[in-house]
């Protein structure tokens, strides 16, 4: 995969920072723009010299650089000091709060939990430029999607060899500028696929996607991408009639994954076309078992069952022995915990009823919508819980959260309950870090939500001596 340059583990200084936390009181203050690192030379030859394009990703494009705070508080607490800090009336803007301490936690969890599986961040999840210069700088891959991914993290001095274009359908003109910056490990999944990357790219060291059939996978990949194993055999012996490089296999059991037993018959499946593949000749040396993890808030039990079945997988089909190097894509598990929305009750009603035996539901309008940040609303709102940033003791009524937007569809919360709040109080939402900053749409014309940012004293120490994200740390 080439030479890199990984920082150490931070670890130890998160998990002594979670044993002996003491509150800072520091306040907060505000940030200067973040500013992206100088790019390293390009990992192979490229076809024309060209200066790099500017980058701009599904973040930066509307953040607010100039509403950037930064915390040593706990983000509830730095919530409450932002909103009592200002006039009741004059915060409009939604705002998450990113704790920085909990993506270090969860890299050294991963790194401690599945030591084998090198992670490549999947960035779609979540294309923050702090939290992408964080993973940089601690040593992640990353997988990329499409060219603005790749080129986000090649500004933040991504090596190539750091990168996997996992997408199996690639522009043409997205596979002449991968060659051009040296990113040549890539997925396909297809006959027509690999006649592209021939005419387009034929230096790629190719990774053949299997397809996984998973039914308990809330966002199933199968029917989209990933190829039978009878195909993968056909597809392997036209890669080696095209002069094509196949490095290695891939899966993905599919995004919020409900059943970790899905890898054990994922890489049993993978070892079957790994040895067809090395059969044919291929020095088949990668394997990538892609996402699936989760990283909300209370799951990590079933992150860690998860692992152990990826272990005794590992152990059975690919021992060391066996000579492969093992990637991965978590997106999910790296940021969904990391990040907390703090949204505005801007209306609110009581819902009528014919029933007066019933409560009457309380009905809130949030500044926030499922067409900004709550996408996930649309599919299954169990996992959105709706909680006072203020503590409040009063008596609980059932009620409803809807969105800013005039659309009906847009209902953030079907059925809670919640204390008998005002037009102007704020409701935080956990576990919002995973496919909602990267899906926001301008919709009605409603600004996205501001992102600030905390971490402890100890963790803020860290990231100054590995001289990350200092435009954040230091005061403007």
């Amino acid at each position: 995969m080439g030479k890199e340059v990984v920082f150490e583990s931070s670890g130890a200084a998160v998990h002594n920072h979670r044993r002996h936390h003491q509150q800072q009181t520091n306040g907060y203050h505000r940030a200067a723009s973040h500013q992206s690192l100088n790019k390293k030379k390009k990992h192979c030859q490229p076809r024309v010299a060209k200066k790099p394009r500017s980058v701009s990703n599904g973040t930066s494009r509307t953040m607010r650089h100039d509403a950037i705070l930064f915390s040593n508080l706990k983000p509830k607490e730095f919530a409450q000091e932002v909103v009592g800090k200002t006039n009741k009336n004059d915060l409009e803007n939604p705002f998450y709060i990113v704790d920085i301490d909990d993506v270090l936690y969860k890299i050294d969890l991963w790194r401690k939990s599945v030591p084998r599986a090198k992670p490549f961040y999947a960035v779609k999840c979540n294309d923050n430029p702090i939290v992408l210069e964080v993973l940089a700088g601690l040593g992640l891959g990353f997988d990329c999607a499409s060219l603005a991914e790749i080129e986000a993290v090649m500004s933040l001095g991504v090596d190539p060899s750091r990168i996997i274009y996992a997408h199996p359908q690639k522009h043409v003109s997205y596979l002449h500028r991968a060659h051009e910056l040296g990113v040549d490990l890539m997925t396909f999944d297809c006959a027509e696929e690999l006649y592209k990357i021939k005419a387009h790219h034929p230096c790629a060291r190719l990774v053949l996607r299997l397809k996984v059939d998973n039914k308990k996978a809330l966002f199933a990949m199968g029917d989209k991408f990933g190829c039978s194993e009878v195909e993968a055999i056909n597809l392997l012996q036209l890669a080696k009639d095209l002069d094509l490089s196949v490095v290695g296999i891939c899966f993905h059991v599919g995004s919020t994954n409900q059943d970790p037993g899905a890898f054990t018959g994922a890489l049993a499946a993978a070892r079957r076309t790994f040895d067809a593949g090395r059969d044919l000749g291929f020095d088949l040396r990668l394997l990538d078992i892609g996402g699936g993890y989760p990283g909300e808030k209370g799951l990590e039990h079933v992150f860690l069952k998860t692992a152990d079945i990826i272990n005794a997988g590992l152990d059975k089909h690919f021992p060391e022995s066996y000579g492969v190097s093992i990637i991965s894509e978590p997106g999910t598990f790296f940021v969904a915990s990391a990040f907390t929305i703090y949204t505005k009750i801007i209306g609110k009603r009581l819902k009528e009823s014919y029933d007066d035996s019933k409560p009457k539901e309380r009905m809130y309008y949030i500044n926030e919508s499922v067409y900004k940040s709550f996408i996930v609303s649309l599919f299954d709102d169990e996992s959105v819980q709706p909680e006072p940033l203020q503590d409040n003791e009063e008596p609980l009524h059932p009620s409803i959260v809807w969105g800013i937007t005039c659309d009906g569809v847009d209902k953030i919360k079907a059925v809670c309950k919640l204390p008998e709040l005002a037009v102007g109080e704020w409701l935080y939402f956990e576990s919002m870090g995973a496919y909602t900053i990267t899906i926001n749409s301008p919709f009605n014309g409603f600004p996205m939500a501001d992102v600030h940012y905390r971490a402890s004293k100890i963790v803020e120490d860290h990231l100054r001596r590995k001289k990350l994200i200092l435009s954040i740390l230091d005061t403007a």
